[in-house]
């Protein structure tokens, strides 16, 4: 049997003026987000903060540290561990980051105390929370654009949170906790409230914490994120396939109880500037056939539609090109007929219908390090695997903490080529703003779908209409 494998090289991102580098940090630090120096260029960052007085002042003792700057971790591997390079407008983000007295709103620590003992201390919690984060965006006449939350450490320990950078990706299998999560239960309240906020716990801004990544990567990782959270573009992809305007789609599934339990279908989509808007779509079945979750035709067809209606409503009323799904389960004869007609309906021409999951099938390369990131295996017309997380040449060693996983892509049905799919799949693992380091297992698409999935379970009641990604991230 003769495999065809590939190593990609790592994919070239845009930043300010067009100009390209395919590390991020880099080409915020050289050239600054997307929009800088254009009339779109997102110029401040209005800052709001919950959280006790303890929290609150060692946040902000902390914010002055990142508003000098901060030396790189390792200066025998500056590209892995680089320099922040501070909240001058002049470089890195090119924007002020701004907090003012009145976006400042207190909790105590008798209110929290409170709160940790009651049964349901983490919906509890949440609640309280909630109510602070939401009063800033009530009462405020001048608006934050974000909210960072600061619990301190009696609510750490009471909740228990998962420690991890991008939904669970970096946990060890069985690590998972399955209860209800305080930060995906509070994300679902201020969905209802419609309010953006950053939850930071006190490791992250505490000298001397143990487990956590370096303070520059730290920094970089959470003002890129509330860059993003409040309105700009820190990156966008280069020109894909063909350079057809693209409509990205990821589709995974949540369980929900209403009426019972059923699985109700997330979809999010995004274009090439990491502009995402997040869809509900309808109820999912799991088939008899190939124990997977699917749609019918017609929920299928009016999911499509409406995300494609979205990307239009966003881009000059204009349709895309080509649409491409990342669906977490694969795709029925119903799923294809209703996903071709909405295509149809919209003219889009170019279709690419893939299945995205966890692959059993590990490869092995001479020496001590894993495989390279970008490394590509076709296995036959229908299958193949790809590393989306491996040894990092210009990091010089692979940064994860676990043996890398591959990713297993599956190809119903498609205009581009297997490799040309599998390199923008890899492109799009770059599009997560909550981390600067390119080492994401899942494209945004589906990444960002199934953590939407887990914080909707939690949601009261859900909004129906379209609404941004930075509410989920």
């Amino acid at each position: 049997m003769s495999w065809n494998v590939r190593i990609f090289n790592e994919p070239i991102l845009s930043f300010g003026g067009e100009n390209q580098s395919y590390d991020i940090r880099e080409g915020i630090q050289d050239f600054g987000p997307v929009d800088a120096g254009s009339s779109r260029a997102k110029l401040s960052v209005r800052i709001g903060i919950v959280g006790t007085p303890k929290t609150i002042s060692a946040f902000k003792q902390w914010m002055k540290t990142c508003e000098e700057g901060i030396a790189g971790h390792d200066p025998q591997n500056p590209n892995l561990h680089p320099a922040f390079p501070g909240l001058d407008p002049a470089v890195g983000f090119r924007c002020s980051f701004t907090i003012d007295p009145t976006w400042e709103s207190f909790v105590t620590e008798a209110d929290i105390i409170s709160a940790a003992t009651k049964s349901g201390s983490v919906l509890a919690l949440a609640s309280l929370f909630h109510k602070h984060i939401s009063a800033l965006f009530d009462v405020s006449s001048a608006k934050p654009d974000v909210v960072i939350c600061l619990p301190n450490d009696v609510v750490r320990k009471t909740v228990k949170p998962r420690f991890d950078d991008e939904g669970n990706e970096d946990l060890a299998p069985d690590d998972s906790d399955k209860g209800v999560d305080f930060h995906d239960y509070l994300k679902g309240l201020c969905l209802q409230s419609r309010t953006v906020f950053q939850l930071i716990w006190p490791r992250t801004y505490s000298e001397g914490a143990k487990g956590v990544q370096d303070p520059a990567t730290r920094a970089w990782n959470l003002f890129g994120a509330l860059f993003y959270k409040a309105g700009g573009i820190p990156w966008k992809l280069m020109k894909t396939p063909g350079g057809h305007r693209t409509c990205y789609v990821g589709i995974s599934f949540s369980i929900r109880p209403e009426g019972g339990t059923f699985h109700s279908c997330l979809t999010q989509v995004f274009n090439d500037r990491g502009e995402g808007t997040i869809l509900r779509g309808g109820l999912a079945l799991k088939s008899e056939e190939d124990h997977e979750y699917h749609l019918s035709a017609d929920s299928s067809e009016q999911l499509l539609s409406n995300a494609l209606c979205s990307y239009a409503s966003a881009n000059s009323e204009t349709f895309p090109d080509r649409v491409v799904i990342h669906k977490s389960s694969g795709y029925d004869e119903g799923e294809l007929r209703g996903f071709n007609a909405a295509a149809e309906k919209h003219a889009v021409r170019f279709r690419d219908f893939l299945a995205l999951r966890d692959s059993r099938l590990r490869l092995f390369r001479t020496g001590a390090y894993p495989p390279l990131r970008g490394t590509h295996l076709i296995m036959d017309d229908q299958n193949s695997i790809l590393y989306t997380r491996g040894s990092v040449p210009f990091y010089r060693k692979y940064p994860g903490p676990y043996v890398p996983r591959s990713l297993h892509i599956r190809y119903f049905q498609s205009d581009s080529a297997q490799s040309e799919l599998a390199e923008e799949i890899l492109a799009l693992t770059k599009l997560n703003w909550n981390k600067t380091q390119f080492d994401s297992f899942y494209p945004i698409t589906l990444g960002g779908s199934k953590r939407i999935g887990e914080i909707y379970q939690w949601c009261p009641d859900a909004p129906a209409d379209p609404i941004s990604y930075s509410f989920f991230m």
